[in-house]
């Protein structure tokens, strides 16, 4: 009965714990946060766009047809030309740009994530790199096992020996290990935020604000305030910063938390707020007894 009790509390214990994110979801739940701080998002459009680049010329390394220039680049038509050294090379390229490719698409999406609910567009979004090295791959090997008759054995051997190495490796080089997804952002944001706002209340320090903000911080030197005018701020608990109508939390002040956390480091806190007490000099003055009844 005692352990069922204890493997109850344990169980407890352990739903109650924060919940851990994976690496990729705390840098994007960052980066938008810096965002939201600033005002200014980040351009992935470019990363997006360099991808795509690297993967049409993957596919002009793997299939670019005779356009009179005798270029070396078309590993099917180099194939085709009995060149098996060009066909190999242009298939190392290939793999090469389609790792590139792929490796700037994940850092776009560990900045913005899709917003999509569902599964399967999640999955196409982040593992876009493997599914377009295998549609720029998949022709050549289809080619290589349809000619049977057009290609010699030995020729065949390599290029296919060269083919699956490069596709696997491609492959590889391009799943997105950790993927991200909008709501797993939002969750990391909301759970930084409560252990943000804990950190400094549980420690017994204060919450700044100034006039002109829109948000409380919990660091002293957050880079939002630290050239504020001193008259301009106020130094008080959250449920006062709250009633001042700042009942935002500093998204430079979480960001900074969550680096702090991860370094391992403590950030200068601002100091308790001084308690109230009542003024003494309205208060009955009180004689101390002598012991004569006087």
């Amino acid at each position: 009965m005692e352990d069922k009790k204890t493997n109850k509390a344990a169980e407890v214990a352990k739903a109650e714990e924060p919940k851990k994110h994976s690496k990729a979801a705390l840098q994007a739940a960052l980066a938008q946060l810096e965002e939201e701080e600033t005002g200014k998002r980040k351009n992935t459009v470019i990363f997006r766009i360099l991808a795509f680049v690297c993967w049409a010329l993957a596919a002009i390394a793997m299939y670019l047809p005779d356009i009179g220039l005798n270029l070396p680049f078309g590993a099917v038509r180099m194939l085709f030309l009995n060149n098996v050294t060009a066909c190999v090379i242009d298939v190392i390229v290939a793999g090469i740009l389609c790792v590139v490719g792929a490796r700037l698409w994940i850092y776009a999406n560990h900045i913005h994530p899709t917003k999509s609910h569902n599964k399967v567009v999640q999955f196409i979004w982040n593992q876009l790199g493997v599914i377009m090295a295998g549609l720029i791959f998949a022709p050549l090997a289809i080619i290589l096992i349809a000619n049977r008759k057009d290609l010699d054995k030995k020729t065949k051997t390599i290029v296919a020996a060269v083919l699956a190495v490069i596709f696997v490796g491609a492959s590889a080089g391009s799943a997105d290990y950790h993927p991200v997804t909008q709501d797993q952002v939002d969750s990391v944001v909301q759970q930084l935020t409560e252990e943000a706002e804990g950190y400094g209340f549980t420690d017994g320090d204060g919450v700044r604000w100034t006039k002109y903000g829109n948000c409380y911080h919990i660091f002293s030197d957050c880079q939002s305030i630290r050239n504020s005018n001193p008259d301009n701020c106020t130094d008080g608990t959250i449920e006062e910063a709250i009633e001042s109508n700042r009942a935002r939390l500093c998204t430079f002040c979480i960001k900074r938390y969550a680096e702090a956390k991860e370094n391992g480091e403590e950030p200068a806190h601002i100091p308790a707020p001084a308690p109230k007490t009542e003024d003494l000099t309205t208060l009955p003055t009180e004689v101390p007894d002598d012991g004569t009844g006087e």
